[in-house]
């Protein structure tokens, strides 16, 4: 029986043969086989700015019960009263040490459906983004994210870079729509 690999042996034999001949070792492999060994000497090749300290980014939730809005006709209810829906999908942040904290660009993204009673040229979702450090809420804002509807469904996204926490370990980032 023939196995596909077969054809292989000889070339996977010939680029080991050529790697025992090289003396090629990276700056990175050098500190890796020190740390393996047990060596406490840094190596003296390395750039010191790779191994600064990786900055703690909190992570962003969004906030139960607050990823959905709808706006309906007045005094009507259900799908038939439906005007338009929106939705967080996604969030995403972005971190960097800045003084005594870290600087947080928060980005939130969804979608906005048009509904049966057809929505207006353009909507404005309420969007909320709060940190809370310890016990203490220490950021909140709430903004008016426009989204035109030319079509009946509409991705949207929003960025908010004004972000600051004194404590990224002790921080908690919640987003979502506020009624």
């Amino acid at each position: 029986m023939r196995h596909w690999y077969t054809p292989l042996w000889p070339i996977l034999a010939l680029l080991g043969l050529a790697a025992c001949g090289t003396n090629s070792v990276t700056p990175a492999e050098t500190f890796v086989g020190q740390f393996m060994r047990g060596s406490t000497q840094a190596p003296t090749t390395l750039d010191e700015d790779l191994f600064k300290a990786a900055i703690e980014c909190p992570t962003v939730r969004i906030q139960p019960q607050t990823e959905f809005i709808r706006r309906e006709v007045e005094g009507a209810s259900g799908d038939d009263g439906l005007r338009w829906q929106a939705s967080i999908t996604e969030t995403a942040r972005e971190c960097r040490t800045e003084g005594e904290g870290t600087a947080i660009r928060v980005g939130i993204s969804g979608r906005v459906i048009e509904g049966r009673r057809g929505a207006p040229d353009k909507v404005e979702l309420p969007v909320r983004i709060a940190v809370r450090e310890g016990g203490e809420i220490t950021y909140t804002r709430l903004h008016a994210v426009e989204v035109a509807l030319d079509a009946p469904s509409k991705s949207w996204a929003f960025v908010d870079e004004k972000v600051f926490v004194k404590d990224a370990n002790n921080a908690d980032i919640v987003v979502g729509f506020d009624s």
